[in-house]
């Protein structure tokens, strides 16, 4: 394969651990709007990817326009905004795999579903922002993942097409996303929250180890 002159990253459950802010946060609005349930990590884990909005439905069974989704969403979205990173922290390898990066020259940007906001204390408060063309969620006036305006936009502000970038991510709104965006190879992080899609599993690039990602580039 050719070596890739841009990469893409998902944010929550690829570069960072986010899963115990993300139950945390999400208990915290459970409580403010008087709900007696709580989560679990376990509970949490399989509604994390797909963004707040669809969360907050999963969470309470109620379609996504229903009044008590959308007042959980905004509960969520706003002590999120407070609590953005108070357990997380960067999987194991993922400095060093963006150190090696932007040592190199590549640049690197980010999409995800995360709340504005939360997004970008969650990257500074990481340190992570430095290594970033650019970072973006939905709430920037973008279609969520897996469709691919987020993909588009940071290959134009990198300055790359998609066929020459690599998409990195841990859920099917990832890959899908990579893959609708015409990406050269599209890398999937098994440390994440997710399994591989099944369909998709012979088209991916898996990561038992993220710094595996480095084995694309040229010596």
């Amino acid at each position: 394969m050719t070596t890739p002159k841009a990469f893409i990253f998902d944010l929550d459950g690829t570069l960072v651990d986010a899963l115990p802010d993300i139950q945390a946060n999400a208990n915290r609005a459970l409580e403010s709007l008087g709900y007696d349930l709580r989560l679990s990590l376990a509970d949490t884990q399989p509604h994390v990817g797909g963004g707040a909005h669809k969360l907050a439905s999963n969470v309470l069974g109620l379609p996504m326009e229903h009044e008590e989704t959308m007042a959980l969403y905004h509960a969520f979205a706003d002590i999120y905004e407070q609590h953005p990173a108070d357990f997380g922290k960067p999987f194991p390898g993922v400095m060093q795999v963006l150190d090696t990066l932007k040592e190199k020259g590549i640049p690197i940007s980010c999409v995800t579903a995360k709340p504005a906001k939360a997004r970008v204390k969650v990257l500074d408060q990481m340190g992570l922002t430095p290594y970033l063309t650019l970072a973006l969620s939905p709430e920037d006036g973008f279609a969520k993942k897996p469709a691919p305006d987020m993909l588009f936009e940071c290959c134009r502000a990198m300055g790359v097409s998609p066929s020459e970038t690599v998409m990195v991510g841990d859920t099917r709104f990832d890959v899908e996303a990579g893959f609708n965006a015409g990406c050269m190879a599209v890398a999937f992080a098994e440390h994440g929250y997710q399994d591989v899609p099944p369909e998709y599993a012979d088209r991916v690039i898996s990561l038992p180890d993220f710094t595996d990602l480095l084995k694309l580039l040229d010596d």
